[in-house]
Formats: structure tokens, sequence, C-alpha cells
């Protein structure tokens, strides 16, 4: 009867001991969602211009502005605010259809990043730079950061009126 008693109790050894090594091996082969940390949730960019006007289409004219530097600016928020991401104004050639970059700067600490239209253009034939005439196509790049996605803005126009010089 002994002799029953034992293989009964190896058998139960060794399927407790094969359990063991099943549920182990299960712990220690499956990967665990947070084997590389809480991921991030994406940041959200907006934009608007500084003085609150619609952001659809603009116009700015010369006669309005003293200097290129008194035209409200855009103010892109990157929420929630962490390390500086790299915003970029850049602006759409019609004729090359590529976009270039206008300005670039960082976010601040508040996530928030301010970046001024260059109404000024100059022509074929190198002269210094004027007030444009014409509508000029933007749009707005945040680049990556670490896990945060780049993220581009739809496009937008601004007219830009060159003022009227008067004749005599």
């Amino acid at each position: 009867m002994s002799s029953g008693k034992n293989r009964k109790g190896s058998k139960m050894k060794k399927l407790v001991a094969l359990l063991t090594i099943v549920a182990l091996n299960g712990v220690l082969i499956t990967p665990s969602a947070n084997a590389l940390g809480t991921p991030k949730p994406q940041q959200v960019v907006t934009w608007a211009w500084e003085d609150g006007v619609d952001k659809g289409h603009r116009d700015f004219s010369e006669d309005d502005y003293d200097t290129a530097a008194d035209m409200p600016a855009l103010m892109v928020t990157v929420a929630p605010a962490s390390t500086g991401r790299r915003v970029i104004l850049e602006t759409y050639d019609v004729y090359l259809q590529t976009w270039s970059q206008e300005i670039s700067t960082r976010t601040n600490a508040a996530g928030i990043a301010k970046l001024q239209a260059d109404p000024n253009c100059s022509d074929e034939f190198g002269s210094a730079p004027a007030w444009c005439d014409h509508d000029k196509t933007y749009r707005i790049r945040v680049l990556k950061s670490g896990t945060q996605k780049v993220l581009v803005s739809k496009p937008f126009a601004i007219s830009f009126v060159a003022s009227e010089e008067a004749t005599f």
C-alpha cells in the first residue's frame, strides 16, 4: 500500500512541478503591456492669431501697419506642455509645388510658440524686399519629439496688399 501511495505522491509532485513550470514560463515569456513604460498620450496642437481674428483667411495691408513687426503673430499651443517642441511656419511655392521653411522656433515652458509671417517679397531681379502684393499659402509643422508624432496643420492663406503710392 505504501508503494502505491509513493507513486501517487510522486505523480502528484511531478504534476505540481509541471504546472509550476508552465505558469512561470507564461509569466516570463508573455510580454508585459507596460514593459516599455506607460505610453504617453499624443499632444494636441492648436493655433490662432494673436489678436483673435478668424484663422481661415487673413488680409494684411501695408497701409495698416507701420512695420511688419506690428502685424499680429500666430500663436501655436502644444498641450499638454512638456519639453520644447520645434515649430515651423512653412510657405507653399506654387511654381515648384513644394513647401519651404519661412521661420522656426520652439515652444516655451507653457507649450506656446509665437510665429511671425513675413510680408516681404523680393522680385526675380534680386531687388530689396518690399511688401508682397499677393496671396501666400502657409502651414504649421510641429516636429517629432520622443514618442510624439510630427503634426501638420491644414494649409491657410494670407493676402498681402502693398500700399498704393500716390501719384501727382
